[in-house]
């Protein structure tokens, strides 16, 4: 009797097709074009389709992996922390903000209107006059 769950298992295809070519590579298609496409093998699927070897293109992105990947082992300043709050030794200063010089508080206004003041707001806006134009 076989194996049933390695009958449920999906079998990655050995050809894929030119549209799928890029989204297996993670890429568009115009870089597909541009820095894949003159590398690799192409063959004919039926009459108008086009085909890769899925191992070729894995191939091709390996050795495209080896030749553009950056050593970050002898970069000595991607050790450090990123700020000195990560030391645990230092604090960030308290940031006061311009519009309460008091110091702390919620993000309501801390001036109260009056009376005086909404009177003289509908003041300005009943009293403007429209532009003729």
């Amino acid at each position: 009797m076989a194996n049933k769950s390695a009958a449920k298992l999906p079998l990655a295809p050995r050809f894929i097709r030119a549209g799928e070519a890029p989204a297996y590579l993670s890429m568009n298609l115009a870089l597909f074009n541009t820095i894949v496409r003159p590398f690799v093998n192409e063959f004919p699927i039926g009459e108008r389709g086009v085909g890769f070897d899925r191992q070729e293109l894995d191939e091709w992105a390996s050795s495209y992996v080896a030749a553009k990947a950056i050593d970050k082992k002898g970069a000595p300043e991607q050790q450090l922390p990123r700020s000195e709050r990560q030391k645990g030794d230092t604090q960030w200063r308290e940031k006061r903000s311009p519009g309460s010089p008091k110091g702390k508080g919620s993000g309501i206004s801390i001036r109260k209107s009056t009376a005086s003041d909404f009177t003289n707001l509908l003041a300005q806006l009943t009293d403007k006059k429209q532009n003729a134009t």
